[in-house]
């Protein structure tokens, strides 16, 4: 099946920490309202939060991850 119908509901997600580091890819985990945004890394297949996912991508510790992180509805697969 194509990855956007096995996936409808988590849009693709990325973040870079910096110069030097590696680009992080990932899904953003459907939540309920209420819920702490969890994102599914692709390259190790964990529910890492929004600063884990940040840091998992060689930056370091910020007050809003979700502004270092690159949301896209569509994967590039």
């Amino acid at each position: 099946e194509e990855p956007n119908k096995l996936f409808p509901e988590m849009p693709f997600v990325s973040t870079k920490g910096g110069e030097g580091s590696s680009k992080v890819e990932g899904f953003l985990y459907r939540y309920k309202k209420g819920e702490e945004v969890r994102i599914l890394c692709v390259c190790h297949g964990q529910f890492l939060s929004p600063a884990e996912f940040v840091k998992h991508g060689g930056g370091a510790d910020v007050e809003h991850p979700l502004k270092h992180i690159v949301v896209n509805p569509f994967p590039l697969m």
